[in-house]
């Protein structure tokens, strides 16, 4: 069923009054949504500031607690670098041995050997005792210096432990003297060692064994050279230096906490100071799941949890932990309330002018309608005339406005189209005539090719065969191959520069002039000579041709050649395979008159093959723009060698086909294969 008509001037109408009372319902309904905006702008602007604040805060505090732990990191990779060069470097070290425990150091500072088990003897060692020796003189330095922070270094592998510690009595004092500590199920052990080379990893807090506090541990891998042989680490006393960080007051109930990897409260100001009884946030339902994620995954952010808090967290990025600052939004959204009256007074102004402003765009809608529309009817009806075929016919609108511009172009598209519609019809007939033309080229150049085969049906002792595929409807590439006597026999293959039909009808000149000058006892650097000169006199288009003729002896087999810039030719030897024959290369013709050419020769054998091709075989490009290419060409002529010329040829082409696929070929692809089968009898 059709639908019903309705009037433009009725559209517009009704498009000028949607139009407007739309505009005032989202006016209205987004003033009245923006009062209440306002109040939540007021809360998001008073909460963004304290954003801002608790944000740069709890980045500060990060970044404090950083730097400091950061500096303990780099002293553990430094360390590590250090070991690692003594191990690759020992002829650089003077040998001084770490001595087992000794009751008589006891709260003294000093280094101190323990093995694993007694399974380690001191002999199976001793080189890296006495290499290990000389970090006494770096480890208690940095000790020293950070002693309040600071309680011990140690380094291990799988068979000794040297630690630096005035408490460091791990074991008791077997017999033997040594003593035995097997630490490789520890944490610090077990996680340096699977560490990448020059990481330093900070390990869970636990509480000092001697009282002193929070501790937490920083280890690295040591590598000699890509192995990783032992583990360096470093044991840090945090509770001064967390209780630094988490001093903050921003009013009633807002503290600061330190959280771990784990999500364990490591640090807050109601945690004891001996304490480790530490509070994990998510099975205490500190804050939910998903912010709880957040922290542990090592973002910032401040978000606000379901009972009304505001937490601020900023990663510590040299051990994995997170600073947390928590504020109660009670301290926020106070002012708010204050602004609920004054909401619903603009609210009902709001209503009172979308009630008039309504009614003044119903009464105007429908002038403006007709006023808009006239125009563009009296428009529509001279494109009718238009449309129809009557193209001379002019639009009458004279508006000074976009609808006169379009009248305009109304009457200019009919101008263009009454032009167009007549060289389009003369193109037509032109373009027709130039393809039957270039068709009959097509098959004129074909004809001029040998493309009879097999050629010489009454010759025994030689076979050809060649093909042409010219990437227009007519080529610059061609071949030839005839008789100069009864016992020799020619063979052309030639590439023009150029396509389409220049390039064939400088083809045409070549392969004609070639041929005449291949008479019987000539030279073929005679006559290439010959045919460079001729074909230098009347080149005007700068044209060239890369050519390369052979000539065989059917008697003795020896075939003469020469080559003016053309590609390498592949000889077969029965019983072998297709190899790249080495041909110097001559000038091209056509390229500069009185050039000398250089040919060559060799023999042929009963068996024997001849394969020559233009570039547009090596240059055959697929749609990667990837050039098919002589690896590939010599791959193919590797399967087919000992194949009949008719055969070889279509394999060659498939191979290159199944190359390129679907890409447009750019250039002629032109072959020839000459099979020597017997001698001829004088």
């Amino acid at each position: 069923m059709k639908p019903k008509r309705t009037s433009i001037k009725k559209e517009i109408g009704h498009l000028i009054i949607f139009t407007a009372v739309f505009a005032l319902i989202f006016t209205s309904v987004s003033g009245i949504f923006s009062m209440y905006a306002i109040r939540e702008e007021s809360a998001e602007s008073l909460t963004n500031q304290l954003r801002e604040t608790v944000d740069g805060l709890v980045e500060g505090k990060a970044s404090l607690a950083d730097s400091r732990l950061g500096l303990y990191s780099n002293y553990v990779i430094t360390l590590s670098e250090i070991i690692s060069d003594m191990y690759q470097n020992p002829e650089n070290y003077v040998p001084k041995e770490v001595l087992p425990p000794d009751a008589k150091m006891e709260n003294i500072l000093s280094m101190q050997r323990y093995f694993t088990s007694e399974e380690v003897k001191r002999e199976d060692v001793l080189d890296e005792l006495c290499l290990f020796g000389n970090l006494e003189g770096i480890w208690k330095p940095i000790i020293n210096d950070h002693s309040s922070v600071i309680t011990n270094i140690y380094l291990a592998n799988d068979k000794l432990m040297i630690c630096c510690d005035a408490n460091a009595n791990l074991a008791e004092l077997a017999p033997d003297g040594e003593s035995y500590y097997d630490y490789r199920n520890m944490d610090w052990y077990k996680i340096g060692m699977s560490a990448e080379k020059k990481t330093a990893t900070f390990l869970k807090s636990y509480l000092d064994s001697y009282g002193r506090g929070l501790m937490t541990s920083c280890c690295a891998p040591i590598y000699n050279n890509d192995e990783c042989v032992g583990v360096i680490s470093m044991d840090i006393l945090t509770t001064d230096l967390n209780n630094s960080i988490i001093d903050v007051s921003l009013g009633e109930g807002s503290y600061a906490f330190l959280v771990d990897a784990d999500g364990d409260i490591i640090a807050s100001p109601y945690m004891k100071r001996n304490s480790d009884e530490f509070i994990n946030i998510i099975s205490a339902k500190l804050v939910g799941p998903d912010l709880a994620e957040e922290m542990l995954s090592g973002k910032r952010g401040v978000e606000r949890t379901d009972d009304e808090i505001f937490y601020a967290y900023a990663p510590i990025e040299s051990t994995g932990w997170e600073m947390v600052i928590s504020i109660p939004e009670s301290l926020i959204l106070q002012p708010i309330k204050q602004m609920n009256d004054r909401i619903r007074i603009t609210i009902i102004m709001f209503i009172v002018i979308f009630v008039i402003v309504g009614t003044v765009v119903l009464l105007l809608g429908s002038r403006l309608a007709k006023r808009f529309t006239e125009p563009i009817i009296a428009l529509e009806k001279d494109v009718e005339v238009i449309s129809g075929g009557n193209l001379q016919h002019k639009a009458q609108v004279r508006a000074n406005n976009e609808l006169g511009d379009l009248a305009h172009c109304v009457n200019s598209m009919a101008v263009s189209l009454d032009n167009y519609i007549n060289d389009l019809t003369r193109i037509t007939a032109e373009k027709e005539r130039i393809g039957a033309e270039l068709d009959v080229a097509t098959h004129i150049q074909s004809s001029m090719l040998p493309c009879i085969f097999p050629a010489f049906p009454d010759r025994k002792e030689f076979d050809v065969y060649a093909s042409m595929t010219p990437a227009k409807e007519v080529g610059g590439d061609f071949y030839d191959f005839f008789m100069v006597d009864d016992s020799h026999v020619a063979f052309v293959v030639a590439d023009v520069s150029g396509k389409g039909v220049p390039a064939a009808l400088f083809m045409v000149i070549g392969k004609t002039l070639i041929k005449d000058h291949t008479a019987p006892g000539a030279k073929l650097e005679n006559v290439f000579a010959e045919v460079n000169n001729i074909l230098c006199e009347s080149n005007s288009e700068n044209m060239f041709i890369t050519a390369f003729e052979c000539v065989l002896d059917l008697v003795t087999g020896e075939l003469r050649f020469i080559n003016a810039g053309h590609e390498t030719p592949f000889i077969y030897r029965k019983g072998g395979k297709f190899e790249e024959y080495p041909v110097k290369a001559c000038f091209v013709l056509a390229g500069m008159e009185d050039m000398v050419y250089k040919g060559g020769s060799c023999m042929l054998e009963p068996g024997d093959k001849l394969f020559q091709y233009t570039d547009g075989v090596t240059e055959a490009t697929n749609a990667d723009n990837e050039l098919y290419g002589m690896e590939r060409l010599n791959k193919i002529l590797g399967k087919v060698g000992d194949k009949t010329p008719n055969e070889i040829l279509p394999e060659v082409k498939a191979d290159i086909d199944a190359f390129v696929k679907d890409a447009p070929q750019f250039d002629d692809i032109t072959m020839l294969c000459l099979e020597f089968k017997e001698k001829m009898e004088k």
